[in-house]
């Protein structure tokens, strides 16, 4: 039989902040009633936001400073010695080399009130490259890691077992040293009192801890009577509005620092009765065997259930 071509998957949610909303797969949720901004987490949000934004806000600092002191001097004539009087460009020149400390010596200070600005301006000056300089250092030297998860979790038998399978895999060519995975399942419960209740689970793997995490690895959990997950369908997932979270952290042997990284699954990105395709080829190109990443995320049906291939088609988990 001729294989199926991979099928086509949903766009996965990620994990994080959605315009001030907290997303945890389907789930969105913003809190209320609690202060939104803290003059401590200045520093904390200069780190998280993306590189154009960061470069946008430092951009528009450098040029409200430049243009508050070149008015401050343009106020006051006779502030700047060889200025043109009544023309704010020379004033806006003089600023951006004051608060550069450059200094080139044709213009300067004309009054005591041009130097008390120009001190001011020059304090100021300092304050703002150290404050750069050391947000450029610490978003450069943040340890980050390039690990990428399928965009799907299949469930499908694994040694006669229905078992719980995602996929992650290292895009860097280094290693993450001792490396360990955690799973768990978020979903609604109602208790006996009538009241809905969030529960996490902490979904037991196969194997949680690895001593080289170098190229791709399959996450597995075994759905016995034990399992959050035993006796569970499509639609009970759903229902439940159950999401799954899985985290991989370890050591980078480059950065020689910690790592991590992590991802989510919404009901609807869990397939049941699918398996992965195998992505490490059994062919040798010299003494080379290839993996192929283009095929990291397509997923076939296993033949069980609804499938519609011969169970025997079951791919390699590798």
């Amino acid at each position: 039989m001729s294989q199926q071509p991979p099928l086509q998957k949903a766009v996965r949610p990620r994990v994080g902040q959605v315009r001030g909303e907290f997303q945890l797969g389907t789930s969105r949720i913003k809190r209320i009633g609690i202060n939104r901004w803290h003059w401590g987490d200045i520093y904390h949000w200069m780190l998280t936001i993306g590189w154009p934004q960061f470069f946008l806000l430092i951009g528009a600092l450098y040029f409200f400073t430049n243009l508050v002191f070149a008015l401050a001097f343009y106020l006051v004539p006779g502030s700047i010695s060889n200025a043109r009087p009544g023309y704010f460009p020379d004033c806006v020149f003089f600023s951006i080399e004051t608060l550069a400390t450059v200094g080139y010596g044709f213009m300067n200070p004309g009054s005591t009130y041009g130097h008390v600005v120009a001190s001011t301006e020059i304090l100021l000056g300092m304050v703002e490259v150290a404050a750069v300089t050391g947000l450029l250092f610490a978003r450069f030297s943040r340890p980050t890691s390039r690990i990428m998860f399928s965009e799907v979790a299949v469930i499908t038998p694994f040694n006669g077992v229905p078992t719980l399978m995602l996929r992650a895999g290292n895009e860097r060519a280094n290693l993450i040293l001792e490396a360990s995975v955690r799973a768990s399942l978020v979903r609604r419960e109602t208790t006996l009192e009538g009241q809905v209740f969030t529960r996490f689970y902490d979904l037991t793997l196969e194997r949680e801890h690895s001593g080289v995490f170098a190229l791709t690895w399959t996450i597995l959990h075994k759905i016995d009577e034990s399992s959050p997950l035993f006796g569970k369908s499509q639609q009970d997932l759903q229902n439940e509005g159950t999401t799954l979270t899985v985290a991989i952290s370890g050591t980078d042997d480059t950065l020689n620092d910690f790592v991590h990284a992590r991802q989510t699954y919404a009901a609807e990105h869990i397939y049941f009765n699918h398996h992965f395709a195998d992505i490490m080829s059994d062919k040798l190109e010299g003494n080379v065997r290839i993996l192929d990443y283009s095929k990291f995320h397509d997923i076939y049906p296993d033949g069980s259930g609804e499938g519609l291939m011969p169970g025997a088609a079951l791919a390699h988990p590798g």
